[in-house]
């Protein structure tokens, strides 16, 4: 699978795609204490085949990659099979149940749970709204969105915050099982897996001794991400999951919850 798309051919201008971009003026949703940087946006556009189609090739996203590129010393290393394979030789030395991270790694690598692939517009552009925020490089952060569709409408209620680690908030929910009462689908839950250098133990990336080697950007769901997916399948039937680094993207089905690994 190719990591990202080609660089565009020499005096090629790019042109952004019209039926792709977030420009929709969104609803804040207010919430008691937020957390620093703290951000619940509620967004309503027209549905269009450029929302699901790869993510363009645009200037952004390229100067992104070509920064990870050098980072890792290397495109072979952002290959998304080459970042779990790395992640997964961290976890499986942790100590305890800790280790047990390393089993959705397994999975997917083993083809019993998910699909890997090209992030889509739609998958970028929420990843570029927050990137925008906190550049990911220097200031890795995460976001998380509820994807609906329904009506010819797609509604995304995406929630990010200066920090890494994402925190559900019940206003943003009851707006989603609002939604979905009315005949919305609740295609999907996305988050991204930030890219982490420099790690220090105790720094804001919750580094430890044992895990600075994991520089993260990898697709494979935590037992805690599969654990809030199957309460969310269970409250308001939530159809799938998607992980995201901004370049590729790895998908899950509702079946895949039951194949992928959770906290008890």
């Amino acid at each position: 699978m190719a990591v990202a798309c080609a660089a565009p051919s020499s005096g090629t201008a790019f042109r952004e795609p019209t039926d792709c971009v977030l420009d929709a003026q969104p609803e804040v949703i207010p919430v008691p204490e937020p957390i620093e940087g703290e951000l619940n946006e509620a967004f309503d556009f027209p549905d269009s085949p450029g929302w699901w189609a790869p993510a363009p090739i645009d200037p952004e996203r390229e100067q992104y990659r070509a920064a990870l590129v050098s980072r890792l010393g290397g495109g072979q290393g952002l290959q998304p099979r080459a970042l779990m394979e790395r992640q997964r030789a961290v976890h499986v030395t942790l100590p305890g149940d800790r280790a047990r991270e390393a089993e959705n790694i397994d999975a997917i690598l083993q083809g019993r749970a998910g699909t890997l692939g090209t992030a889509s517009c739609l998958e970028w552009r929420l990843f570029q709204r927050q990137a925008h925020r906190f550049p990911m490089i220097e200031r890795p952060t995460e976001f998380g969105a509820y994807v609906l569709r329904g009506h010819g409408r797609i509604r995304v209620y995406l929630s990010g915050a200066d920090r890494v680690g994402g925190k559900l908030r019940h206003e943003v929910r009851d707006q989603v099982v609002a939604d979905v009462a009315q005949g919305f689908a609740p295609v999907a839950h996305l988050h991204n897996h930030p890219f982490m250098f420099d790690r220090k133990p105790g720094d804001r990336t919750w580094a430890t001794e044992d895990t600075l080697q994991d520089i993260a950007g990898a697709l494979s769901p935590s037992l805690t991400d599969v654990q809030a997916y199957r309460g969310m399948r269970e409250h308001f039937g939530l159809q799938g999951a998607w992980v995201t680094n901004g370049l590729d993207t790895s998908r899950f089905s509702a079946a895949d919850f039951d194949r992928l690994s959770a906290w008890p």
